[in-house]
């Protein structure tokens, strides 16, 4: 595979799905450059974090419904193409939590802090380090198996939880909205050797497809039982500026997936609201199992 030179970067490399030299599954690949963070931790507006952290800038997952860039006023058409690894990041946390006051981290609010990059920088790691020094809770994002490497972590935190986004359970529809993210499979696969060795763990089944089946949400909700999830949490396609767009384009490709985007995401009148009956259908089949419920 071909490695490509950027003279202005410190560092500039094509990463694979598992964080090797190479193509990624569905792009041209990564770029991933070195940069510096002004702060760590950032007061957080989520319900139930206090600060949040985000090790990187952009994410190599590329799912096409991300609405970071809206948030942060990027680029969406290079989102997913280039990442900055904040090499100071654990540096500047580690002093930070002498002198801020101690409360939940969420990791991430607009990255994957196991995404590719992570397997060279390991920034994420070296957050953790200090983070488990101070004894602060942790609560972690991510749609990545690699957050596995971590359990000699994550077993000694007194307060730490880490979630795995699970979104279908057809990889034909993941790899075309999820083009640089592991495969389902392997979160839940995560999802359970943490559960075993006591690590609290949940599902974030968003966004909701709206090319997803009643019957899959349903499968899918029994599979993350299976897997040790503690709670869900379920949202639907927040369609802010460009969203839509992203997905229409992932989808051209294939026209039954496309209709029915289309037709659930502006549903003619008369129709009944697809997403109030997906949500129903989590949380009736969640119900059925004891497991915890709330829409994001």
């Amino acid at each position: 595979m071909k490695v490509v030179e950027h003279p202005e970067a410190p560092l500039d490399v094509w990463l694979d799905e598992d964080g090797h030299r190479g193509a990624m599954e569905g792009t041209e690949g990564c770029r991933v450059r070195k940069a510096q963070a002004s702060v760590a931790l950032t007061s957080s507006g989520l319900e139930g974090f206090d600060w949040v952290l985000n090790p990187y800038r952009g994410c190599a997952h590329r799912c096409v419904y991300c609405y970071a860039p809206s948030v942060l006023g990027a680029d969406r058409e290079t989102w997913g193409c280039q990442v900055e690894a904040r090499q100071n990041m654990p540096a500047l946390l580690s002093r930070e939590l002498r002198r801020k006051e101690r409360g939940v981290v969420g990791i991430s609010s607009v990255t994957d802090p196991y995404q590719p990059a992570e397997r060279t920088y390991q920034l994420t790691r070296y957050c953790l380090e200090p983070l488990l020094r101070h004894d602060w809770p942790v609560c972690i994002l991510t749609k990545s198996d690699l957050v596995v490497r971590d359990l000699d972590l994550l077993e000694a935190f007194s307060e730490r939880e880490v979630g795995f986004t699970v979104t279908t359970l057809d990889e034909h529809q993941r790899r075309l909205l999820e083009p640089g993210a592991p495969p389902v499979a392997r979160r839940l696969a995560a999802m359970r050797l943490l559960s075993d060795a006591d690590v609290p763990t949940y599902a974030f089944i968003g966004p909701i497809y709206p090319t997803a089946s009643i019957h899959e949400l349903r499968s899918l909700v029994r599979k993350v039982h299976d897997a040790g999830a503690r709670y869900i949490l379920v949202d639907r396609l927040n369609l802010k500026s460009g969203v839509w767009l992203s997905v229409t384009k992932a989808l051209s490709g294939d026209h039954a997936l496309m209709t029915t985007a289309r037709r659930r995401m502006f549903p003619p009148e008369g129709d009944e609201d697809f997403y109030g009956r997906a949500f129903r259908a989590v949380e009736d089949e969640a119900r059925a199992l004891d497991l915890p419920t709330s829409r994001a």
